[in-house]
């Protein structure tokens, strides 16, 4: 199930292929702050555009960085 699947958001298509939505909207579909989708901006982690005033979260920059994330490892001897 990709993110898009679990909460809609009316990303704006771009002629390139890129869905672009709101700082609020973005927060919502990546499940992080506002303050924390900066931070992912600052640190290169998604791709952002200014649009005048406006900035605009690229989307599909919130699904590569999610499927480029680590599997866990368990600890075998970790107490459940």
């Amino acid at each position: 199930m990709t993110m898009t699947e679990e909460v809609k958001v009316s990303a704006i298509d771009t002629a390139t292929g890129h869905r672009l939505a709101t700082v609020k909207e973005a927060c919502r579909y990546g499940k992080f702050s506002h303050t924390k989708c900066y931070e992912l901006i600052n640190a290169g982690r998604i791709r952002a555009k200014k649009f005048d005033a406006r900035t605009l979260i690229d989307l599909d920059s919130i699904d590569a960085m999610y499927a480029a994330l680590p599997d866990l490892v368990p600890n075998p001897g970790a107490k459940s």
